[in-house]
């Protein structure tokens, strides 16, 4: 099995009014992946997110209309597979991810062997707001118990996912809860799933998560899966 490396791996950033953070985050990807093995995929954005990323010189995909992160993250995918990468990793487009991790990603790969490394950031109050450490610890407590395995952040979309294991896997939630589908399938097909440390950032940055609707998609994922 190919080992992960800046050759053969795809940085996709899914794109949502994130103009003011487009330029710095790129610039630190290029520390370790080529410019031309970034795309964005702009979910609709109402700024000039689309025209930021041409400008920088880095391949976007445009939806129209805001179609969900899953979405994105779907379209990348595919960008992905039919280029004939072998990984793809992705990151969010707000700094809430650093780069300087994008190395600790390819050694965890390299040395596990893993289908999927997944960012685990520090669940401490201190660190991230009350309320996502509350939902990112039950979510991760509940995704634990029916995939087997011990899920550390079940939230984080700081990933590294090996390519093919995706190609055959249906997945048809659209939103936030597509992270959590994929690791509910992969460990279905007995992929092998693995954690890294990163870095917990939590900015000024404006959160696009609706509580109500999103705890309503985690619902129907878990059903979906028991």
């Amino acid at each position: 099995m190919s080992l992960a490396n800046k050759d053969n791996t795809l940085v996709i950033l899914p794109v949502y009014n994130s103009a003011g953070y487009l330029w710095q985050l790129v610039n630190e990807i290029c520390e370790y992946i080529p410019i031309m093995q970034i795309v964005a995929i702009d979910d609709g954005s109402t700024d000039n997110s689309y025209e930021t990323c041409k400008s920088i010189g880095i391949h976007c995909i445009r939806f129209k209309t805001n179609q969900g992160k899953g979405a994105a993250l779907k379209a990348g995918f595919a960008y992905g597979l039919a280029n004939k990468y072998e990984f793809a990793l992705t990151i969010d487009s707000d700094l809430q991810h650093s780069p300087k991790s994008i190395p600790r990603f390819f050694r965890k790969q390299n040395y596990v062997m893993a289908d999927l490394i997944i960012g685990k950031r520090n669940f401490s109050l201190t660190k991230m707001p009350f309320m996502r450490v509350l939902s990112n610890t039950i979510t991760s407590k509940v995704v634990s118990l029916l995939s087997g395995q011990k899920v550390y952040d079940s939230q984080c979309g700081y990933r590294l996912y090996r390519l093919e294991r995706l190609r055959n896997i249906e997945i048809t939630a659209e939103r936030y809860q597509y992270e959590t589908a994929v690791i509910l399938e992969l460990s279905k097909e007995l992929g092998k799933i693995d954690y890294v440390t990163i870095d917990t950032i939590y900015n000024d940055e404006i959160s696009y998560i609706n509580s109500i609707r999103d705890i309503k998609n985690f619902v129907e994922v878990i059903f979906k899966h028991i």
